[in-house]
């Protein structure tokens, strides 16, 4: 009988040991805070790039409903478009909901949890070109997969906020052994949402032609060879991507119709280089039909002297914070450049779209004549500079 009892006591031992050390890990993961999935919880108000940035901004969205009555909605370009000047112009109150590698599906799920959660009047849409090639990033990893959040369902949040309590002791440790490199300066301000790319920033502006040299070209020989020498159509993967995110503006514009929201769609500014991911004739008629669908569309992604100048980016699939600001004065009356920025509508839909396949062309040519394209500098009208915006 009492080897029985010692016996149980040494289960009873074991089992309190076990339950102490798990819950010890919990509380060493709740304040390393891995991917910043408790960001919220711990009061913070800022958040990292590489942080769970859509449950983050979910969870912040349903506990600020009532701060904000419009969005912008997209991917990292995006999260440079100003809610401090878009509010002047309509004097709606923005949250900028951006997340990185914004994806067609992310967009609509988004959109019905906005819809379903909060009283917006407005939604401006921020494309970035590339997307319509990957329709759907929640496998790519852990900051991409969709939030319990957005559910709705109590029970499916419980297991994911248990689920991130108990993550792997790599990323833990990883986490606490970098923290000096994820100081609050760094981080992003979450009661805005915006991207203020600061690090950046400072190294254009401190060596200009450094940065551009090892940051914004830092792959142009071989995504200018791709991009020129592109002769394949899209593989299966990427017409099924593209066909899908036509359904999903659909139905984000059908959605936001249904509920009084203004849908308000714009294509962000992109760099020579990056455009080996989608210039092709299957990305023109994907414009066609997003104007089609949203009736107008800003597009300030051709080849204007803005975009062939590698000082107006902080990489080449980032463009800088003072066009962003232009992107959104253009947009709203304020400011106009004679290349840079079009409303495309059904009237002009196909001479612009020509247009373009003639500028890429001219380009192409230039390259197989030459090898290389000579892009613009700062003493040149295309640049816009940080300092002009106050940055």
């Amino acid at each position: 009988m009492k080897g029985q009892i010692k016996g149980k006591s040494w289960v009873l031992l074991f089992l309190l040991l076990m339950g102490i050390g798990i819950g010890c890990f919990m509380a060493l993961n709740y304040h390393a805070n891995p991917l910043g999935y408790f960001t919220n919880e711990k009061g913070l108000e800022y958040t990292f790039d590489d942080d769970f940035g859509r449950s983050i901004k979910s969870k912040y969205i349903l506990a600020h409903k009532d701060d904000f009555d419009a969005v912008v909605l997209g991917g990292s370009k995006g999260g440079a478009l100003n809610t401090e000047l878009l509010t002047e112009y309509t004097g709606l109150r923005y949250y900028n909901f951006y997340f990185n590698m914004g994806n067609f599906a992310d967009y609509l799920r988004f959109t019905d949890f906005l819809v379903k959660n909060t009283d917006i009047k407005e939604i401006t849409l921020h494309l970035s070109s590339f997307e319509i090639f990957d329709y759907d990033r929640r496998d790519n990893g852990n900051a991409y997969h969709v939030p319990a959040t957005i559910s709705g369902n109590p029970f499916l949040e419980a297991e994911e906020f248990l689920s991130y309590l108990m993550t792997d002791i790599r990323t833990t440790i990883d986490t606490l052994q970098n923290r000096d490199t994820k100081d609050p300066a760094t981080g992003e301000d979450l009661t805005t949402g915006m991207r203020y790319w600061d690090r950046n920033t400072r190294g254009i502006k401190d060596d200009p032609d450094g940065f551009v040299n090892r940051i914004v070209l830092k792959k142009e020989r071989n995504h200018l060879r791709r991009l020129f020498n592109r002769t394949e159509r899209l593989d299966r993967k990427q017409a099924e991507a593209r066909a899908m995110s036509i359904d999903d503006l659909r139905a984000i514009k059908k959605i936001c119709d249904n509920n009084e929201i203004t849908l308000k769609v714009v294509v962000g500014a992109s760099f020579l280089t990056e455009r080996y991911t989608y210039e092709c004739d299957e990305y023109y008629d994907y414009l066609r039909q997003i104007v089609e669908i949203c009736g107008e569309v800003w597009d300030f992604s051709d080849f204007c002297g803005v975009n062939l100048n590698p000082y107006n980016f902080y990489n080449e699939k980032h463009y800088t914070r003072s066009v962003a600001d232009c992107i959104v004065n253009i947009m709203y009356g304020k400011e106009s450049r004679d290349d840079f920025g079009t409303l495309l509508t059904a009237d002009n839909i196909y001479p612009y779209l020509e247009q373009r396949r003639a500028d890429f062309k001219a380009l192409q040519s230039e390259y197989f004549e030459t090898g290389a394209i000579v892009y613009e500098g700062m003493d040149d009208p295309s640049y816009i500079p940080l300092e002009a915006y106050g940055y």
